[in-house]
């Protein structure tokens, strides 16, 4: 099933700094979860917020409720 339009996209690097998270809301806070494994560390200086935005699958969401 494909994700809702989203009121807000959160993009996160898990502390184990090879886990980019995106949080995705929408306007009656419903939260949904997509994640990415990385092949090695990045620092947080180096994630491009809008890039990672833009790589989410849209079948690829999974309702947190």
């Amino acid at each position: 099933m494909p994700a809702p339009a989203f009121s807000q996209i959160d993009v996160v690097l898990a502390e184990d700094q090879k886990t980019v998270l995106l949080y995705a809301y929408e306007a009656d806070d419903t939260t949904w979860l997509q994640s990415f494994a990385l092949p090695m560390s990045i620092d947080e200086s180096n994630v491009n917020h809008d890039e990672w935005r833009a790589a989410a699958n849209p079948d690829g969401w999974r309702c947190m409720g």
